[in-house]
C-alpha cells in the first residue's frame, strides 16, 4: 500500500498569515523556539512589507534568503544548508519559484514545509513536485512533497497580477483533458487508475466549472480557486504521479516552453493546451471556452503572443517531451508528419476565431 502525505492545515482568509503561530504550536510544538528558513524571492519583502512583518513576528529564530534562480542545484544547496545550520522548518513564501524550491529543500533535508503563496497561478502550490531548471537549462519536474501546512492570504492573493489568477483557471481546467488521456492510458496500456485521486481532480475542476462565483475581486471567489488548486495538487500525491491533473494539455505547454521563449505563464500555455487537447479528444471544448469567457479569461493563442508556426511546432514536439505519458497524441503516432501538421493548423484556426 502506498504511503502519502496531506497538510496538516490550510487557512483560506484574509489576513491567514497572522495564524502562523497559533498553527506551528497547535502541529509542531517541537519546532517552537527552533530556527526557521524563510525563502523568498528578491522584491517580495518590499512590495508586502506589512504582511512580512506580521508573518516574521511570529517565529522566534529565523534567516530570510532570497531564490536567486528556480533551479535544481540551487534547491540542492538550501536543502544542505537546512542540514548543516541546524534548520528545523522551511517557509516558501512568494510565487512559483520560491515555493518549488522551499518544497524540494524540505523534502531532500526532511524538515516540514509550509506554503504560503502570494499567488495563485497553478496548483504547485499543493502539489508533491518541484518543476526546476536542470541539465542543459531546461525544466525538469522533481519529485517532491506536498506541504505541511498551507496559508493563503487572500489579502495578497486578490492584490496579485490577475493575469496570474487567470493562470490559476487555465491549469485547473487542465483536469478535463488529463483525466481523459489518463483513462486511455489505463484502457489501452493496462494502466493502474486511482478512483480516489481522480475524484479529487474532477471535483477541483467541478467546483469551479458550475460554479456561479466567477470571479477574482471577490473573497469567496479567490477562496474557491485556491480550494481547487489544493485539491489538485492532493489528488497527485494520491495518485502518486501528476496524471490526475496532467495529459497532452501539459505536453504543449513544456514542448512550447522548450522551444519559444514565449513569455506565457504556466497556466495560459496549459489552457491554451487544454482547449486543444479536447479537440483532438473530439470532445466539448466550447464548454471549456464559455466558462474562461465568464472569467474574462483570453485564451486566443494569436492575441496571446503565439503564432501559428510556434503553434504547430509545439504540438508536433509536445509527444516527444512526454514519451513515458501516453495521451491522446499517441492515437496520431502513425498519421504523416505533414497529415499532423495540417491537423494542428486547423486547430489553430479554429483557436484564432475564439
Amino acid at each position: 500500500m502506498r504511503e502519502f502525505n496531506l497538510p496538516l492545515f490550510m487557512k483560506v482568509k484574509p489576513g491567514a498569515v497572522k495564524e502562523l503561530k497559533e498553527n506551528l504550536s497547535l502541529y509542531f510544538p517541537e519546532i517552537t523556539g527552533k530556527k526557521v528558513l524563510v525563502l523568498t524571492t528578491e522584491g517580495l519583502l518590499q512590495r508586502l512589507d506589512k504582511k512580512v512583518t506580521v508573518l516574521l513576528s511570529q517565529l522566534e529564530e529565523y534567516e530570510v534568503v532570497s531564490v536567486e534562480a528556480s533551479s535544481y542545484d540551487y534547491a540542492v544547496t538550501a536543502a544542505k544548508k537546512t542540514s548543516m545550520d541546524g534548520i528545523r522548518m522551511i517557509i516558501g513564501f512568494g510565487g512559483g519559484t520560491a515555493l518549488d524550491t522551499a518544497k524540494y529543500a524540505a523534502f531532500v533535508a526532511n524538515v516540514p514545509y509550509i506554503a504560503v503563496p502570494t499567488a495563485l497561478s497553478n496548483d504547485g502550490v499543493c502539489s508533491p513536485v518541484s518543476v526546476l531548471f536542470s541539465k542543459g537549462n531546461r525544466m525538469h519536474a522533481f519529485t517532491s512533497k506536498t506541504p505541511d501546512g498551507l496559508l493563503i492570504d487572500t489579502d495578497i492573493i486578490m492584490n496579485s497580477p490577475r493575469l496570474l489568477l487567470e493562470a490559476g483557471v487555465g491549469d485547473i481546467i487542465s483536469n478535463y483533458t488529463a483525466l481523459y488521456d489518463w483513462e486511455l492510458d489505463c484502457r489501452l496500456n493496462h494502466g493502474q487508475p486511482n478512483d480516489f485521486a481522480y475524484m479529487l481532480s474532477e471535483r477541483a475542476l467541478n467546483a469551479l466549472l458550475y460554479s456561479n462565483i466567477k470571479s477574482f475581486t471577490s473573497q469567496e471567489g479567490v477562496k474557491m480557486l485556491a480550494q481547487s488548486l489544493v485539491l489538485g495538487g492532493i489528488a497527485m500525491q494520491i495518485a502518486g504521479s501528476s496524471r490526475p491533473c496532467s495529459g497532452s494539455d501539459h505536453l504543449f505547454c513544456r514542448a512550447l516552453d522548450e522551444l519559444f521563449d514565449h513569455g506565457l505563464p504556466h497556466g495560459i500555455a496549459v489552457g491554451i493546451g487544454t482547449i486543444g487537447a479536447a479537440w483532438l479528444q473530439k470532445r466539448d471544448y466550447r464548454m471549456l471556452i464559455d466558462f474562461l469567457k465568464d472569467y474574462g479569461i483570453d485564451i486566443n493563442p494569436k492575441r496571446r503572443g503565439i503564432t501559428e508556426v510556434m503553434f504547430v511546432r509545439a504540438w508536433l514536439f509536445a509527444r516527444d517531451v512526454g514519451k513515458d505519458r501516453y495521451t491522446i497524441l499517441d492515437n496520431m503516432e502513425m498519421m504523416p508528419r505533414r497529415m499532423k501538421e495540417e491537423v494542428f493548423k486547423e486547430l489553430y484556426a479554429l483557436m484564432c476565431k475564439i
